[in-house]
């Protein structure tokens, strides 16, 4: 294989990669971009139940008695498809409002204790279960004492979906956008090979001319000279072993 070939075979796997590289990060790029995006609309929905809630608990009503908060939940969770439950529960654990008005009363799970126990950041806390991920938040009164806690349950398969979808419309793009950098970029490496190799193949092309005599063309000067080199070396040695004998 020529020079010029392996070189520009070396140039592909390169620019290959390249292309590979660019589509993980902007992949990785955009997945993050919609996780945030599905984060800040958990946020906006908890901050919005824990302020209409907290504005009840204001005007003196004990979180069980804020009978508005069964229909704050599941307007929460109509609102948003990916949101599985929604749910309101007290101090001790116990369910008070819950879009699953049948599990209204019930203790809510352990990990969910044990996530309240020992979060590390403010009022929030996060569960990851099979297949949804619960984000909750403390609710406190006029007096900054919690009084109660709400959570929501949002599926873990919609990153996957979006994560897919994602995936899919970048395959889709480069399926043609990579060839057409490979193109261009073999293109380019090509008639950069060919500039800087403009001045060997003239001077190939000069030795092997025809139409000159044998001892005249540049080929014959070339091997004279060699010639004539190779009988200086000779003569010089032979005047050595000369000058050795005497």
């Amino acid at each position: 294989m020529a020079p010029s070939s392996r070189i520009l075979l070396a140039l592909a796997g390169v620019t290959a990669a390249a292309l590979a590289l660019v589509a993980a990060l902007v992949f990785g790029g955009l997945d993050r971009l919609g996780l945030r995006s599905a984060e800040a609309n958990v946020d906006f929905l908890l901050s919005q139940l824990r302020g209409s809630v907290e504005a009840n608990l204001g005007l003196g009503l004990a979180l069980p008695d804020v009978r508005v908060a069964q229909a704050l939940v599941e307007q929460a969770k109509a609102a948003d498809a990916r949101v599985l439950a929604v749910e309101v529960f007290s101090p001790a654990g116990v369910s008070l409002f819950n879009t699953d008005r049948g599990a209204v009363g019930e203790a809510i799970p352990e990990a969910w204790r044990r996530a309240l126990a020992y979060r590390s950041v403010g009022d929030r806390w996060r569960v990851e279960e099979l297949g949804a991920i619960v984000v909750g938040e403390t609710m406190r009164n006029d007096f900054d004492e919690p009084v109660g806690y709400v959570a929501v349950t949002i599926s873990d398969a919609a990153r996957a979906e979006h994560a897919d979808g994602l995936a899919a419309a970048l395959a889709a793009r480069a399926a043609w956008l990579a060839p057409l950098a490979l193109l261009l970029a073999l293109g380019v490496a090509w008639r950069a090979l060919d500039r800087s190799t403009r001045d060997v193949r003239g001077l190939a092309e000069a030795l092997s001319a025809p139409g000159a005599p044998e001892a005249e063309s540049p080929a014959g000067r070339v091997r004279a000279a060699a010639d004539r080199a190779v009988a200086d070396h000779e003569r010089a040695a032979a005047e050595v072993l000369a000058a050795d004998e005497a």
